[in-house]
């Protein structure tokens, strides 16, 4: 059993979660299908898996992007392929493997993306786009409800 592939949030700008199911779809199959058949549902896990863990995207925006699933879905599996990577050496070498290709692309979408004056790099300091704000305002909003400061809505 290996250490996690956890990387942490302030390294990496946020992989989107279209390119991690189209990684995880390449090579195992379609994830983003409606209904529980497999093997789309154990391809959805492993994404969803990859999404929180190496890219730390909220349960919320994970479950609305895999078909508007329940943000509790997303721990779920969490669970169940995080068990999975303890007992079993083929999955743990998958998800290892997906994790570097996940990094390897991000490493990729930087390099092509670096900001080109000083001046750029301190007026922008953060490349934050619609997708990358908008999990951030779920996470705040998650926070603040898990202390009892605001009440949860949907948008």
């Amino acid at each position: 059993m290996s250490v996690p592939d956890v990387i942490p949030m302030q390294t990496l700008s946020r992989m989107p979660l279209a390119t991690i199911d189209s990684i995880v779809s390449a090579r195992l199959g379609s994830a983003r299908v409606k209904g529980n058949a497999q093997p789309a549902v154990f391809n959805r896990q492993i994404a969803m898996y990859l999404a929180k863990q190496v890219c730390g995207w909220s349960t919320t925006a994970i479950g609305k992007f895999y078909n508007g699933r329940h943000h509790t879905t997303v721990p779920w599996a969490l669970k169940r392929i995080g068990c999975l990577r303890t007992i079993d050496p083929r999955i743990d070498g998958l998800l290892s493997s997906l994790a570097e290709e996940i990094r390897s692309r991000e490493r990729k979408r930087d390099h092509g993306h670096r900001l080109g004056t000083a001046v750029e790099r301190q007026l922008f300091p953060f490349r934050l786009d619609d997708e990358s704000l908008d999990a951030l305002a779920d996470r705040v909003t998650e926070r603040l409800h898990s202390r009892g400061i605001v009440a949860m809505r949907s948008r």
